[in-house]
């Protein structure tokens, strides 16, 4: 990046786009979109001479000012042709206020239209925000990501209103909606307009969009009052139910859905606020009877009838999954979940091919990858917590771990069997062929510096214990949690081509060379910065060698941006498992 900015509108643009695509990718990666989020800023000069009407940040990026040329005028079309301009409304400021954000709204579609235009294939989609004003120019903050990674992940297909108030199709576009909007606020600072960096403001981010996002819902499909239904949820999740943790499920509708049938209706409906009230109606529920609910209140228990179209999108469900842990769904698509205030995307509690791949790689053969997954299905299932412990040699731990646990012939047992035998505390110990060979398994293992975690509960942090004492490639543990989390250990980084880790080398070495585009440089960097572990000591060292090349370019051009390049260093755990076969 030259320290000359051609298409200049201020002095901390590069800073602040920086910023902003670092808040973007922090925010949304926390919520667990990996979608490769790219900032731009784009700027329509307001007053002055300057030589650059339009400027987009980085100048040397594949948008290009001519793209935007007929935004202004096209923009101009959409505003005569949206039905809002017609509205009146009575008090001036607010009038003016509201032609205001219709005026942008045009804008930003318009910019939007143009963007993607723009894009040959179109690989990207475009999310504009509303502009600020920084000395001359109206700069629009837009950050595009993968269409098809970003589609890829649960969202709506419709959008409904509660007066002029959309709901928005997914946690991920509520989190890009709050980026935006601090990137907004930021350009419009009255002292130092842009000069602030945006990071590590994910976690507000994070937090504005859930409720943002929830409350929509509410408003449109419950009671429009409904603002406080996150905090209520937050609070019954995590209150306990007589000593136990309490699970239950809501149907969020409006009351007299015409496809809500209600069994029971509550003469005096319950307040969600009264937590303590709240819990014990939701303990009412069962698999086919759930608490009704409009957002405010519990109306009475009740379910949806089997002719609701999911197309409908008007009605949803909430279920408390453990302690402190509660998913909002719609007709079996996961679109939120929380843990102790903590949103993300509801992720498979274990992926069946990740599980496979795990039995492939620790017990090869002798693995009987099916009968392990029936096992850890039915495992999943026990509400209170347990462990599966696959072990290569379960006869003799059987043995060694007696007599706290309690050894039984070994046999392969059915998903009620498991159910009753998980119902004393300890861990069930399986072979890999999947014949059970004790229960109530008490592990030991030494506590070891850099393992465990404090975060999580005793049942986790002895089975990270035992696993790291029993030696590499000796066993598997299915680790359910009582809050519905599971975990399985060893966790195993993907396996990945070993030309396509080379190719990623290679690109950053030429990237390094002759005239640095460091923007370019920049990305194949993050590249290789995601295959760290897959580095051998020698590409360890060429990238090294080529990260010194692009400082020294950068330090030649006069760049103010000074940035910190790692040193690349072999992991210890890298080993040719983590190749796919053949490469």
């Amino acid at each position: 990046m030259n320290q000359s900015i051609k298409q200049f509108m201020w002095g901390f643009q590069p800073h602040f786009r920086i910023s902003l695509d670092g808040l973007a990718t922090d925010a949304l990666s926390a919520v667990g979109v990996q979608a490769a989020p790219e900032a731009l800023l784009i700027g329509f000069r307001e007053s002055g001479e300057d030589p650059w009407p339009i400027c987009i940040e980085p100048e040397n990026g594949p948008y290009l000012p001519e793209t935007l040329e007929g935004v202004l005028s096209e923009a101009e079309r959409l505003y005569e042709i949206n039905p809002e301009r017609d509205i009146l409304i009575s008090d001036k400021d607010s009038h003016e206020g509201f032609i205001r954000k219709l005026t942008e709204s045009c804008r930003i579609k318009a910019i939007s239209t143009a963007l993607r235009g723009s894009d040959p294939e179109p690989e990207r989609l475009f999310f504009v925000g509303y502009p600020g004003i920084v000395g001359e120019y109206r700069v629009y903050p837009t950050v595009s990501v993968l269409r098809n990674r970003w589609n890829g992940y649960p969202q709506l297909s419709k959008e409904h209103f509660f007066h002029r108030t959309p709901t928005l199709p997914s946690l991920q576009e509520a989190v890009m909606k709050e980026v935006l909007s601090a990137a907004t606020k930021a350009l419009n600072q009255k002292e130092a307009p842009g000069a602030f960096s945006l990071t590590g403001d994910a976690p507000d981010v994070i937090r504005h969009a859930t409720r943002d996002f929830v409350n929509r819902l509410v408003a449109a499909h419950g009671q429009w009052s409904g603002a406080d239904f996150t905090q209520a949820m937050e609070a019954v999740a995590a209150q306990p139910y007589e000593g136990r943790t309490g699970v239950g499920t809501i149907i969020l509708a409006k009351k007299g859905h015409p496809h809500v049938t209600a069994e029971v209706s509550f003469s005096v409906p319950v307040v969600l606020k009264d937590t303590r009230s709240f819990r014990k109606a939701l303990e009412m529920t069962g698999v086919n009877l759930h608490l009704l609910s409009d957002g405010v209140e519990a109306y009475g228990l009740g379910r949806a009838s089997s002719d609701y179209s999911r197309e409908d999108e008007t009605l949803y469900s909430v279920k408390v999954v453990g302690r402190g842990s509660w998913e909002l769904s719609h007709d079996e698509l996961p679109l939120l979940r929380l843990d102790y205030g903590i949103a993300k995307l509801p992720q498979e509690r274990l992926s069946q091919d990740k599980f496979r791949d795990t039995v492939e790689r620790v017990f090869g053969k002798a693995g009987d990858a099916q009968a392990l997954w029936d096992l850890t299905l039915a495992a999943a299932e026990q509400q209170h917590g347990t462990m599966l412990v696959v072990h290569r040699r379960a006869e003799e731990e059987a043995t060694r771990l007696a007599p706290q646990a309690l050894a039984i012939e070994p046999c392969r047992l059915e998903a009620d069997a498991l159910s009753s035998l998980t119902a004393i505390d300890g861990a069930i110990l399986v072979a890999p062929d999947g014949r059970c060979h004790a229960v109530g398994v008490i592990l030991d293992g030494k506590a070891v510096t850099g393992t465990g975690d404090a975060s999580r509960g005793a049942r986790y942090n002895s089975a990270v214990r035992y696993h790291h004492s029993t030696g590499e490639g000796e066993c598997i543990i299915v680790i359910v949690s009582e809050d519905g989390m599971i975990n399985l250990l060893p966790r195993l980084a993907r396996r990945v081509d070993r030309s396509a880790v080379e190719l990623a080398v290679v690109s950053l070495e030429d990237a390094a060379e002759g005239e640095v585009d460091f923007e370019e440089a920049s990305k194949r960097d993050r590249h290789v910065s995601s295959l760290s572990f897959y580095l051998s000591a020698q590409q360890c060292d060429r990238v090294n060698a080529a990260r010194e090349k692009v400082a020294e370019a950068r330090a030649r051009s006069g760049s103010m941006i000074t940035l910190f390049d790692p040193k690349e260093t072999p992991d210890p755990n890298m080993n040719e498992s983590y190749f796919l076969p053949g490469t």
